[in-house]
């Protein structure tokens, strides 16, 4: 099955279909998201939407959003894909051009953190070749941009 994704940066009145997108999302995929139970509101849906603090780009279907992920300027980001959507490359696809964001913007590193057990984010990471470093509670990593041969997936 070959899907027609359209990857865009995000515009405020995309908030609707960013808390459509999050409305989607099981306790479970929250709690990996936000490291707590929490249902996002149509302000922080808002706020996504708003790229003045950060940069948020966006997957789309035949105008359903079904995928965002969002960086702050200090390079930290977080991803998100709707459950039907998931293992057919979007996370990385969005994590990718949020990577060349930061090489355009002078970022010098991207780094995220998840759970131990968000297994889809940590094995975006290592496709991706961020360095991992796994403690017993959280995991954090790390590309750093200041190397010239950063790359986009280990093959």
């Amino acid at each position: 099955m070959t899907l027609n994704v359209n990857y865009r940066k995000a515009k405020q009145d995309d908030w609707k279909g960013i808390l459509e997108l999050y409305n989607s999302l099981s306790d479970d995929d929250l709690y990996l998201r936000f490291f707590t139970f929490h249902k996002l509101t149509e302000e922080e849906a808002k706020k996504i939407a708003d790229t003045r603090e950060h940069y948020t780009v966006i997957a789309e279907i035949n105008g359903k959003i079904i995928g965002e992920a969002s960086i702050y300027f200090d390079g930290e980001f977080a991803v998100v894909v709707h459950p039907d959507y998931r293992k057919l490359g979007i996370g990385t696809e969005l994590v990718k051009r949020l990577i060349e964001f930061a090489k355009k913007t002078g970022i010098k590193k991207v780094k995220f953190y998840t759970l131990p057990e968000n297994y889809p984010m940590i094995k975006i990471g290592k496709k991706l070749g961020f360095k991992i470093i796994e403690r017993e509670d959280e995991v954090y990593a790390y590309l750093d941009l200041n190397n010239e041969n950063v790359i986009l997936e280990k093959t």
